[in-house]
């Protein structure tokens, strides 16, 4: 998966071509979250977040995964 991102992220999408609907980057975060790998999860979210600012999966998936990074923390 993160082979697909990182070939993702390379790819210049033109203005006629639709973009992904999950950029792969996202995806990633989301399924490092899922496995229990927050601060992995949140490092794919940043790097999503530089390539597609204020997009709210990303947001979403930074903030939990701060949430749980800060929780593991205390």
């Amino acid at each position: 998966m993160r082979a697909a991102a990182d070939e993702e992220d390379a790819i210049e999408k033109r203005p006629v071509t639709p973009g992904a609907i999950v950029p792969a980057r996202e995806q990633l975060g989301d399924m490092l979250l899922e496995s229990n790998r927050a601060p992995e999860a949140l490092h794919e979210f940043e790097k999503a977040l530089t390539m597609a600012p204020q997009r709210r999966g990303a947001l979403m998936g930074q903030a939990r995964a701060r949430q749980i990074v800060s929780a593991e923390k205390s």
